[in-house]
């Protein structure tokens, strides 16, 4: 499944796709890998405060 999201890292708002094998959003610009969390509260904390 693939998401838009703005990436952190990036800072472009790009597709991300989840590997639901891996519980991982992967950045389709910049390649990054972060974890994913079924609750989009927490895949938001994931994403933002990883940063």
């Amino acid at each position: 499944m693939m998401i838009s999201l703005t990436c952190p890292w990036c800072e472009d708002e790009v597709a991300f796709a989840i590997d639901e094998a891996d519980d991982e959003l992967i950045c389709s610009a910049c390649n990054t890998r972060v974890d994913f969390a079924p609750d989009p509260v927490t895949t938001f904390e994931l994403l933002y405060q990883a940063a």
